[in-house]
């Protein structure tokens, strides 16, 4: 359940960066490319550093729980 989870969420994340990314290459519009940028800038720090920390924190529960800790 925790794969699919963490496949899920990577696939949004990289959809989203991928749009965004998209817009602010190719619109002819100056402050569409600006706006998507900023929304390109927003989502890869937010969706790698949370994303991070998620990982981070799911591998600890699980290696805890394998050993019995929780």
């Amino acid at each position: 359940m925790l794969f699919w989870f963490v496949i899920g969420y990577v696939v949004f994340v990289g959809v989203l960066v991928a749009y965004s990314a998209h817009v602010a290459i190719s619109c002819p519009d100056a402050g569409k490319r600006a706006d998507a940028y900023k929304v390109l800038r927003l989502i890869w720090a937010t969706g790698t550093g949370a994303g991070g920390i998620t990982v981070l924190i799911f591998n600890t529960v699980i290696k805890l729980q394998e050993t019995g800790a929780l």
